[in-house]
């Protein structure tokens, strides 16, 4: 999809601005409103330098008992995230919610071989060996993907 042409989710074009951030709470959930913003680009085809699996958003898929099948095929015939917030509160068991929120909120990269592993598809990682906790690295890889200096580097969004 060209840039220039008229997106269903313009606020999901994540080749121009991260998502939501992991800690924004939507629906009772850590990393809610960052999943809808993730699969709304990858239905569009803007996902940019983002993924939704593997990663943080199919641990909340597997803790929530639903596929990222069902997940974007809600997205896809909501109109808005309270429409998806709705369907989540339908399909799911609200009583997992706090386990899983604090699983997600504590979420560390365990260990130095663990960051080994996990540094070729975050390389801005690199640069910040103080971070472990990944909201946290969110939060930092977020704006360093978009500097004008990273834009087009390993991990970081497309250039303009």
């Amino acid at each position: 999809m060209q840039q220039n042409e008229t997106l269903p989710y313009p606020r999901a074009d994540l080749r121009q601005h991260p998502p939501r951030p992991a800690r924004e709470m939507l629906g009772g959930l850590y990393f809610l409103a960052r999943t809808i913003d993730k699969t709304r680009a990858k239905i569009q085809g803007t996902l940019g330098p983002y993924k939704i699996q593997p990663g943080i958003s199919g641990y909340v898929f597997e803790g929530l008992g639903i596929t990222e099948d069902q997940f974007t095929d809600a997205v896809r015939s909501a109109k808005s995230d309270d429409d998806v917030v709705r369907w989540l509160h339908a399909n799911t068991d609200a009583a997992k919610y706090a386990a899983l929120n604090d699983m997600l909120i504590n979420r560390r990269i365990r260990d130095d071989e663990h960051r080994a592993q996990v540094l070729p598809a975050n390389p801005s990682l690199a640069e910040r060996p103080d971070l472990w906790n990944w909201f946290e690295f969110f939060d930092y890889d977020d704006k360093w993907m978009y500097e004008a200096a990273n834009r087009g580097k390993p991990g970081a969004a497309p250039k303009l």
